[in-house]
């Protein structure tokens, strides 16, 4: 037989006795309580769970895209909605509708328009895979209508006078009138104020007044419209006001009848957008039902489940979403995995009802779309029926049961059971003999089995602990029971039967121990074994679980020490950053103040050029200068890299290069290595004037202030200042320098050092682009500056003169 997909999802949903036994209706009030608007509070009391897996993956799917949203961008603007459709549909009969329904129609598309214009701005979600916003990309906003009705509409009972132009002239005319009235009435109140009672106008059917006295009645001439409680005044209108008051009654009507004109045509407006409007409460109505769902989410701390329709039910940490959060045990609970029945025992008041209760209710709000009180990756089964009788003193209900009540139930439940059903009972079989009701409750499980559904039953009975140990596919479980504090932990172990405990608790109680042992002689000794047993395996499994406790913090505290080791280390790896920073700057400086030091160093350049080779001595010069600048270069090559710097101020150096800056503590001298070790280790230290042999072992990298000791005498007044030795030496430089240099006359060992020369003194003033005046002549000059220029770092470009500048007795060099 065809149905439609609207039946068919009819069909499929959960109804019945079970939802109110398992206080499904609390869960809905709950919900109800974070719907903003009527139609999300009808949506949120009409939900109902179905067995369809894929519509509730859908309904799962909506709550997990809206609570996302919620949390990133915070709460839609639903408020301020009223119900308008039986507005909307009365306009549709051709009836004109009142202010206040067209106001609250005003309200509610400014709702939506609001609503149309959310977009997301901390997330980056796709509009048309995201559920929250594929709806409210579907809303139609009616701007037009809703700033037709604003404009025209101030109140409940008041239009503005501009709605039309007809509207406006007749209230001009009415006040007009009222105008002149006044001023009439004023006069003649100036005039007679022995005739009257009260010197003022008042209001008597809708006409200007005065009161007068009736005795002088025949001083105020016009028509007696009303007369006091006391009989003392008489409310006239004088015939002075009579024709004006008659035009503002015409103008009245005319204004009333212009009201409802224009009220005619805002309700055909709305008549004619009559389909978009109930799509648009349709959409507003799911949007605030998507939100109370996350909202409801949100307040039980609670997850999306796994869903499924195998019949599997695996809940992690699980908590009945009716009990304080703050006061309900957790439980773990599983059935339909490798067992389909589930038998729990244990004390009254141990928590059998409430875990039964739990697994029930969680199953259904997961059928219902809504998450469940669980940690994550908890899974929930779908099922075509969910049939439970539970009712005793313990019932959140109170209602009390008898044996017969609970067999009628059961009868009905074993009519509806099939493979796809859940069944919860609680103490099963209970209410009559013990045997018998052990027995019937042995066969009412085994029945459930046998037609494969998925059965959680509570009992006391220990034939029932013996069944789900000898049966295939039933399980035991249990309250726990502390027998220390006689209390009950309303923890649930599964696995293992629960034992009564009523020795342990009638000797803790006080009770005499030959009591005890005459009731332990009654039992049978297998009987006692079993208990013996099954206490010692209770006890054992306390104990192990107390032991994964104890390691799961201990891995919790590990976990916790490793997250603050690594806060430690990014912490010292930033400081470390921070000294290698301030180092490689240190050693610039340093550098820099060396570069000035250089300056020092020429009159003893002056005496190496006297030497007999003194084109060995421009070789050395030549060579301590570019030590010099590849000290510089090393620093720019650190600062961008992150390993360490072997150049670290204090530390004894790797190796010893010429031209580099050290510092002697034997001699508290820094200063410039002229010529590096020799065979016996030793090497030339120049400081100032002084050149002093010292052993290469005994050699430290400089600090700032060892640097500053060694400093010339000439610059101490410099260090006094703001300004750094390097930017000093800048700016004097600067001052002095001429971006060209002469080389005519020079050899080329000459002109190449004081060529070498003077791209020092460039760099430090920072001249950019520099004129070599090198003649023509033979072309020797030329030839060795093209060479020089050619080799040397610190030149981007150059090239030959053009005409104008000297053409090829000139190079023009670029610096970096």
């Amino acid at each position: 037989m065809y149905t439609t997909f609207e039946e068919e999802a009819t069909r499929k949903l959960v109804r019945g006795r079970s939802l109110s036994i398992l206080e499904y209706d609390k869960i809905l009030d709950r919900l109800v309580q974070h719907a903003r608007t009527v139609y999300g509070r009808e949506r949120c009391y009409t939900l109902l769970p179905t067995s369809d897996l894929e519509l509730v993956e859908g309904w799962q799917q909506e709550t997990q895209d809206t609570l996302t949203f919620l949390v990133k961008e915070g709460t839609l603007p639903l408020g301020g909605v009223n119900d308008i459709r039986d507005a909307v549909k009365f306009s549709d009969t051709g009836a004109t509708l009142t202010m206040k329904h067209l106001l609250n129609i005003a309200q509610f598309l400014r709702t939506v328009e609001r609503l149309a214009q959310v977009k997301p701005e901390n997330i980056d979600l796709d509009p048309s895979t995201h559920r929250l916003l594929a709806e409210l990309k579907l809303l139609v906003p009616l701007t037009s209508l809703e700033k037709e009705i604003s404009s025209a509409i101030t109140g409940e009972n008041e239009m503005n006078d501009r709605a039309s132009n007809e509207l406006y002239a007749i209230r001009r005319q009415i006040r007009d009138a009222q105008s002149s009235i006044r001023e009439i009435l004023e006069r003649l109140i100036r005039k007679n104020p022995q005739a009257l009672q009260d010197q003022l106008v008042t209001i008597r059917d809708g006409r200007y007044c005065v009161p007068v006295r009736p005795e002088k009645k025949s001083e105020v001439p016009g028509v007696v419209h009303d007369t006091s409680a006391s009989g003392q005044t008489l409310f006239i209108e004088p015939m002075a006001v009579v024709e004006l008051n008659n035009k503002i009654r015409e103008w009245t009507a005319a204004e009333q009848e212009e009201i409802n004109r224009i009220l005619g045509i805002l309700s055909g407006k709305v008549a004619i957008s009559k389909n978009e409007l109930l799509m648009d409460i349709e959409l507003v109505g799911h949007i605030d039902f998507m939100q109370a769902k996350a909202q409801f989410a949100l307040e039980l701390d609670a997850s999306r489940p796994i869903m499924n329709q195998d019949g599997r039910i695996v809940l992690h940490r699980a908590r009945h979403p009716l009990i304080d959060k703050e006061r309900v045990v957790p439980i773990d609970f599983s059935v339909g995995t490798d067992y389909r029945t589930l038998v729990i025992t244990g004390p009254n008041t141990g928590g059998k009802t409430v875990s039964l209760k739990t697994c029930g209710l969680i199953t259904l709000m997961a059928m219902a779309g809504l998450f469940i009180p669980c940690l994550e990756n908890s899974e929930v089964s779908t099922f075509t029926k969910v049939l439970a009788d539970i009712g005793d003193e313990q019932s959140i209900e109170q209602s009390l049961s008898t044996f017969s009540a609970h067999m009628t139930n059961l009868v009905q439940i074993l009519k509806l059971t099939k493979k796809t059903s859940l069944v919860l009972v609680d103490e099963l079989g209970s209410g009559t003999d013990p045997t018998e009701g052990a027995a019937l409750a042995i066969a009412i499980l085994d029945e459930c089995r046998k037609k494969g559904a998925v059965t959680v039953a509570t009992t006391h009975y220990k034939e029932l602990k013996a069944y789900a140990v000898e049966q295939e596919g039933v399980e035991n479980a249990c309250c726990e029971f502390d027998t220390e504090t006689l209390s009950p932990t309303y923890r649930l172990m599964i696995g293992l039967p629960g034992v009564s405990n009523a020795f342990v608790i009638s000797r803790k109680l006080g009770l005499s121990p030959s009591i005890i042992e005459a009731a332990q002689s009654i039992l049978s000794e297998e009987s006692l074994k079993v208990e013996e047993l099954l206490s010692s395996a209770e006890r054992h499994n306390r104990e192990s679980e107390k032991i994964q406790q104890e390691m799961a913090d201990l891995k919790d505290q590990i976990q916790k020490q490793s997250e603050d080791l690594e806060v430690q280390r990014k912490q010292i790896e930033k400081e470390r950053k921070r000294v290698l920073a301030q180092a490689r700057e240190e050693k610039r400086e340093m550098l820099e103040e060396v570069l000035e030091k250089a300056d020092t160093l020429l009159d003893e350049i002056k005496e190496l050029q006297k030497m007999e080779n003194s084109h060995e001595a421009e070789r050395k010069v030549r060579a301590i200068r570019n030590n010099l600048r590849a000290g510089l270069s090393d620093i720019d090559a650190e600062e961008g890299a992150d390993e360490f710097v072997k150049e670290i101020p204090g530390e004894k150096p790797d190796k010893i290069r010429e031209g580099g800056l050290y510092y002697s503590p034997k001699l508290d001298v820094t200063g410039i290595i002229l010529k590096g070790p020799d065979s016996k280790g030793n090497c030339i230290l120049s400081s100032g004037s002084l050149k002093l042999t010292v052993p290469a072992d005994s050699l430290r990298y400089p600090k700032k202030e060892e640097v500053k000791r060694s400093a010339p005498q000439d610059r101490k007044t410099a260090r006094k200042s703001n300004v750094s030795r390097a930017d000093s030496l800048r700016m004097a430089k600067k001052s002095a320098m001429m971006p060209e240099i002469q080389l005519l006359g020079m050899t080329v060992d000459e002109a190449c050092s004081a060529l070498d020369r003077y791209l020092d003194d460039c760099v430090l003033s920072n001249i950019s682009d520099v004129r070599i005046v090198h003649g023509k002549g033979t072309g020797a000059l030329r030839a060795a500056v093209d060479q020089f220029l050619k080799k040397d770092r610190r030149v981007r470009s150059y090239r030959l003169g053009t005409f104008g500048e000297g053409e090829d007795g000139v190079t023009i060099a670029e610096l970096k």
